[in-house]
């Protein structure tokens, strides 16, 4: 069934002009009509009421002496719109009467007293005869109204006319200005069908103005850049994978093809632990790419228990000082058995991978500092390092998907996984991640943590916590 929403916007834009155009128009000649006509009804009324008077007057002395030739003559001289007058007495009996030529006469059925009334063709006006206040008859007109005709036949031409002017500008604006709205969609549209057949993301919508449609088109030009900012992240990503999973495969390959070939035992083990090495390494990255596939999908599972944050830190610390012998790890705990509700695969995940970045990104120091402290809102663990740092304008990017620092040194591998699984690890653990940095002066992760309030048995959380990640 065709229907409204099945009209083009041009089309319904030319007829909402031209249909408000009718109404307003309308509304405003029925007024002006309505107005003209009742002034016209009102004038008529005072002259015929006037006309009446006269006739009222003069008729006294007739009425008196039974004159009623006098009577007729006084009739006999009012206006030509009255079409017939009539002079009764007391007992409402004519007294005198007079019909204009062409008219045939009436019998007026008066009320007994002063008022007029009108008909579709005539006006009927009635006035006693007083003298002394003593009624001695009645004046009754009938007045033609072909003038009233004529006046509602020219206001209605004039309505028409004027209305049909109307129209017909409203349907050349509404033309007009349809284009100014139809064309930026349809520009839009055709940008949105080429962009679609030729997957060529940098076409642009020509942008015009301020208007909404100019927004509009200046947001979808953002999200087309956008667009192709995520295609360089995913072919960034695909030669960094490429490369990443590629050397090592490249080594565990190579060594255990010498392995095949090779008799000394020593020699043998020394190979197997390097291949061994590019597989553990190839393991992690694989690891940390279907972390991404679960975060994204929503499938990653937490399996929340409670356990001392202080316990697990010294852990992580450990591990991570016994497979770097290069740098020295600084502990330091400002809390004793601050108790969390965390998933503790999960955490350590975070804890290990803040601090590899800061062993990572650091090669030419050899400290790294990691500290607990008490804070209003929980817990926050901070990784201090001293090497390269982040500019200040990335602290926020770090923590997204496939981003790494311009900053970094281009040697160094990595998908720049890292720090968006441990963001997305804290998010759903109800903390918050953050970094203070400088370039060339070292950098400071820290996370946050709700802490278990022990008589409550429930997460101890700040009422307000700013999401700001400086």
């Amino acid at each position: 069934m065709f229907g409204l929403r099945d009209i083009s916007i041009k089309n319904k834009l030319v007829l909402m002009q031209v249909l408000t155009c009718i109404i307003v128009l309308g509304l405003c000649f029925a007024a002006f009509v309505i107005t003209d006509i009742n002034g016209y009804k009102e004038r008529k009324v005072n002259s015929t009421v006037s006309i009446a008077n006269v006739i009222s007057s003069n008729s006294v002395s007739a009425i008196q002496f039974l004159d009623n030739n006098a009577a007729y003559e006084i009739l006999r001289k009012v206006e030509s719109d009255v079409v017939s007058a009539t002079i009764l007495d007391s007992k409402g009996k004519v007294f005198a009467s007079y019909t204009r030529k062409g008219h045939s006469p009436i019998k007026f059925q008066p009320t007994y007293e002063d008022h007029y009334q009108f008909t579709d063709d005539f006006l009927y006006v009635y006035k006693d005869i007083v003298d002394s206040k003593e009624a001695l008859g009645r004046v009754c007109l009938k007045v033609e109204l072909s003038e009233l005709k004529a006046i509602k036949a020219q206001k209605f031409q004039i309505a028409t006319i004027i209305l049909l002017i109307g129209v017909g500008l409203a349907f050349l604006i509404g033309l007009l200005n349809q284009r100014y709205i139809s064309r930026p969609l349809l520009s839009l549209v055709k940008v949105i069908r080429q962009i679609r057949e030729e997957q060529n993301y940098r076409t642009h919508v020509p942008v015009n103005g301020n208007d909404e449609i100019s927004a509009l088109s200046a947001e979808f030009n953002n999200l087309m850049d956008e667009v192709v900012r995520s295609h360089q992240k995913k072919d960034e990503f695909i030669g960094v994978a490429s490369h990443e999973l590629k050397t090592p495969l490249t080594s565990v390959k190579l060594y255990l093809e010498c392995l095949a070939r090779m008799d000394h035992e020593q020699q043998a083990k020394s190979f197997v632990l390097k291949a061994n090495e590019g597989v553990n390494k190839l393991h992690l990255l694989i690891l940390d790419l279907l972390d991404v596939s679960k975060l994204q999908s929503g499938q990653l599972q937490l399996n929340l228990k409670e356990l001392t944050i202080e316990n697990l830190v010294q852990t992580c610390v450990e591990n991570t000082q016994m497979n770097n012998s290069g740098h020295k790890i600084m502990l330091n705990c400002g809390t004793s058995n601050t108790i969390v509700l965390a998933d503790e695969d999960r955490l350590e995940q975070v804890i290990n991978n803040l601090l590899a970045n800061a062993i990572k990104y650091s090669p030419n120091e050899k400290e790294i500092y990691i500290s607990t402290q008490q804070i209003e809102s929980g817990i926050k663990i901070s990784i201090q390092d001293f090497g390269i740092g982040v500019a200040k304008a990335e602290h926020s990017k770090i923590f997204e998907r496939f981003y790494r620092a311009t900053g970094g040194n281009s040697v160094i591998s990595g998908f720049g996984l890292g720090l968006y699984i441990c963001s997305q690890i804290i998010k759903r653990h109800e903390g918050i991640i953050g970094v203070n940095s400088e370039p060339g002066k070292g950098s400071t992760f820290y996370f946050e943590l709700p802490v278990v309030n022990q008589s409550k048995k429930r997460p101890v959380q700040k009422k307000s916590r700013s999401r700001h990640l400086n």
